[in-house]
């Protein structure tokens, strides 16, 4: 599987590079971003349409690691949730365990 995983980041990489690489002049026009509210009119210097793009994929891999992060705490908190129910079945498990099967109220009841 690691070796899978490595097979497609670099498969991921170069198809990317041709990307950049094919499309180099598309992506060097430049382009500028305007805001305008009731009385504030900003306009950003040009950029190039390239560093959208990155940006744009920058911004997709921290939402993506934010919300595996969030995922992977959720599931840790589960865990040690189902871990102490575990121990404290466990001993129930081990305290009934102990118990002599000639007393009165461990006799199976002949009704049942």
């Amino acid at each position: 599987m690691r070796y899978l995983k490595a097979i497609m980041l670099a498969l991921l990489f170069v198809v990317s590079m041709l990307f950049f690489v094919q499309n180099n002049a598309p992506l060097s026009t430049s382009i500028q971003l305007e805001f305008k509210l009731i009385t504030l009119n900003l306009i950003s210097v040009p950029l190039p349409l390239y560093l959208f793009v990155l940006a744009a994929f920058l911004l997709g891999v921290v939402f993506s690691l934010g919300f595996l992060l969030v995922d992977r705490i959720r599931l840790g908190l589960e865990l040690k949730a189902l871990r102490r129910q575990y121990a404290s079945l466990e001993d129930e498990a081990l305290a009934l365990r102990t118990l002599p099967l000639n007393q009165p109220e461990n006799k199976p009841h002949p009704g049942v």
